[in-house]
């Protein structure tokens, strides 16, 4: 841990009560270097609207979904030139919602590449996926799509592996909007994003 680190941990370190690190970090008071400090111990975590998020390291079914889906859409962009693709754990730094995520998957376009720096996400992405897990509905359907349509980012998926469905949010005036919602072995064509189809059979496969 680097000195930068060290000065962001320590206040935090010796908390009140007993609370370890980095519980003790109050919220909204997460920076940066205090989310970089996290410890790596193979456990998932994010800082959602100002509060830390911690969850397990996701499963088979999930991990398989999260493959399959991200050859889908980086064949794509390839063969497209539209942009880069990138699955997790990659942090997303978005301004002005304190929040440091990392998204199952998600693809900048190339037009916006400069968002892209050589250790992580400074803005928000074109598109956005996360897949479902335990523990993880609420913070997915409700907490992080607020962050997301807060930061501006113009598309939000939400892939539940259990229930095979595929839910597409657009933003639309500052509001996301439903654009379709696909099931089973269902393609899904995104407007706007010229050539992706999305064959629901290959994802769950």
């Amino acid at each position: 841990m680097d000195e930068a680190f060290r000065e962001a941990v320590t206040p935090y370190e010796d908390a009140a009560a007993g609370v370890p690190w980095p519980w003790s970090v109050p919220d909204g008071a997460w920076s940066w270097e205090l989310f970089c400090a996290l410890p790596e111990d193979g456990n998932r975590y994010e800082v959602v609207g100002g509060r830390l998020e911690m969850g397990p390291p996701p499963r088979v079914i999930h991990q398989r979904v999260s493959d399959n889906l991200y050859a889908l859409v980086r064949e794509w962009s390839r063969r497209t030139g539209a942009g880069e693709v990138f699955v997790a754990p990659l942090a997303v730094i978005l301004p002005n919602t304190a929040s440091y995520l990392e998204p199952d998957l998600l693809f900048v376009a190339r037009e916006h590449r400069s968002i892209i720096t050589p250790d992580h996400v400074q803005g928000p992405p074109d598109l956005v996926v996360e897949i479902l897990y335990p523990g993880s509905v609420r913070a997915d359907w409700v907490d992080k799509k607020a962050v997301y349509e807060k930061a501006l980012v113009p598309r939000y998926w939400v892939v539940d592996p259990e229930a095979k469905t595929l839910t597409a949010f657009r933003l639309a005036e500052g509001r996301y909007q439903l654009e379709g919602r696909c099931t089973g072995e269902a393609s899904f064509t995104p407007e706007g994003l010229p050539d992706l189809a999305v064959d629901l059979a290959a994802v769950w496969d």
